[in-house]
């Protein structure tokens, strides 16, 4: 028996069938409570942000924890049905008073934690968040095709983070105001790339807006990640209109198909929405994937990349211990390891090129050089190299004219937070606490007017600056510096 038999062998064991023996309550819950840990991998998302984020302190109790649903009226447990998961930057639940028409129009169940915001540690966040999710999978019957995980702000990052980490239970993440860098895995980023869509939200007016605008939604788009950004007229940093809300919700429902396709196409990768299987299961089914992968050639790659992720999610257990002796193998096969790093290179030069332009978009120009040398470093004879060092050495240019303090600030402040040592803002006589009142002849009282006096700025001007230290006006003088490239 393989072990994707018997994984469908246990489903019916693991699966909430006792929960769907009686119709479960309908209507609004304002607080359901968790009844049992998650059995979803909530370490492994946690890690996302560092390793020790995948432990909690043992006062945190699954059981203790609180989140408010919503069930249609038209709930039948014979069917599958749609989820929404939001997750608040504050620890009360935000979410369904804009989702409510939303859900009540179609049929769409809700649920938000309590005690979930981004004053909580970022793995207790993690892991209140699926124990939730996997709560309400006990207790109702999810299609994980239509589980989508949305977030506001801070709650935003942590919804992409948890979705990309596990794309498998989810059909996409709605970001307002807030998203996360792409996995670093490349298995985990195929995965996003075969099933997720990525809602952006933001208010026109929104500080975030621009970030999503010129930085996560190209490169998720030139990436081959479904994405597409809204801005919304008329707002700032604030939860969009049910019918913005609305419009990003079906446009992930458009997608649906294509989700079945891929659960079809790779059921070892697939969640049910009658059971979890168990990890060692789960990791064995992957293992089965990555050896079948192995002996295709134009899948090695893939097959590499699958056999990494089986050692960082489920690095202690059988099949995982064997997926790293596997992969020693093969870096010991020169020409299958050749023919692995061919396939994983051109798509780690892509996503290197796309953030590379995605920060120049940005205004990172010197984070985008660094990013074009690490290609260059890394795939030293890549096809495309000329251009990568055409784009080194023309933002080595753009540097060398662009203006550099060696200080950075506190907030939106003029307030001196920090000065480089050896820079322009420190041998000019700058220290930590000065704030900041004239760049030369302009009078300045935020950062953003500080940053577009500093602009207009050359390097080798000597510059006037007036702070204030100690409650007294003090002149100094700073000869501005170009920008350093750094290694």
């Amino acid at each position: 028996m393989t072990v994707r038999q018997m994984v469908c062998s246990v489903f019916a064991l693991v699966g909430p069938a006792a929960a769907l023996a009686q119709a479960p309550p309908t209507g609004l819950q304002p607080e359901v409570r968790v009844r049992e840990i998650t059995r979803l991998d909530w370490e492994f998302a946690a890690r996302s942000f560092r390793p020790a984020e995948a432990r909690v302190s043992a006062a945190y109790e699954s059981r203790a924890q609180r989140y408010q649903l919503f069930v249609p009226a038209t709930y039948k447990a014979g069917n599958t049905w749609p989820l929404i998961v939001f997750v608040s930057p504050g620890d009360d639940p935000l979410g369904w008073r804009y989702y409510r028409k939303l859900c009540e129009d179609n049929d769409v169940l809700f649920c938000a934690a309590y005690g979930a915001g981004n004053n909580s540690p970022a793995g207790r966040r993690v892991r209140l968040v699926l124990d939730v999710l996997d709560d309400v999978r006990g207790r109702y019957r999810i299609d994980p095709d239509r589980t989508y995980l949305a977030g506001f702000s801070g709650g935003a990052q942590l919804a992409c983070t948890i979705a990309f980490a596990l794309p498998e239970h989810f059909g996409g993440v709605v970001a307002i105001a807030g998203a996360d860098r792409l996995p670093r895995l490349s298995h985990q980023r195929a995965r996003v790339r075969e099933r997720l869509s990525v809602a952006l939200l933001a208010g026109a007016t929104d500080p975030k807006r621009r970030e999503l605008a010129d930085y996560v939604a190209p490169l998720f788009g030139e990436v081959g990640v479904r994405t597409k950004l809204w801005a919304v007229p008329k707002l700032g940093h604030a939860m969009p209109s049910a019918d913005a809300l609305a419009k990003a919700h079906a446009w992930l429902e458009e997608d649906v198909k294509r989700r079945r396709t891929d659960a079809a196409s790779r059921p070892g990768l697939a969640a049910s929405a009658d059971a979890v299987t168990p990890r060692r299961l789960l990791a064995g089914t992957a293992l089965e994937l990555a050896e079948a992968d192995l002996r295709r050639p134009e899948r090695a790659g893939r097959a590499v990349a699958l056999l990494e992720a089986i050692v960082a999610r489920w690095g202690p257990t059988e099949a995982g211990e064997k997926a790293e002796k596997r992969l020693r193998e093969v870096r010991a096969d020169e020409a299958l390891r050749k023919r692995a790093r061919q396939q994983a290179g051109a798509e780690e030069r892509a996503l290197l090129s796309a953030r590379a332009r995605a920060e120049e978009r940005f205004g990172q120009t010197r984070a985008a050089l660094l990013t074009w040398r690490e290609l260059i470093k890394g795939h030293p004879g890549a096809p495309e190299k000329d251009k990568v060092a055409a784009e080194v050495a023309r933002l080595s240019r753009v540097l060398a004219r662009t203006p550099y303090l060696g200080a950075t600030f506190a907030g939106d402040t003029t307030t001196v937070r920090d000065v480089v040592p050896g820079g322009p803002a420190q041998r000019g006589g700058l220290c930590r606490g000065d704030e900041v009142l004239r760049l030369g002849t302009v009078k300045v009282a935020s950062l953003a007017e500080l940053g577009l006096a500093w602009r207009g700025k050359a390097p080798g001007e000597k510059v006037s600056v007036e702070v204030r230290r100690g409650g007294k006006a003090l002149a100094l003088a700073v000869v501005v510096g170009p920008t350093p490239v750094g290694d």
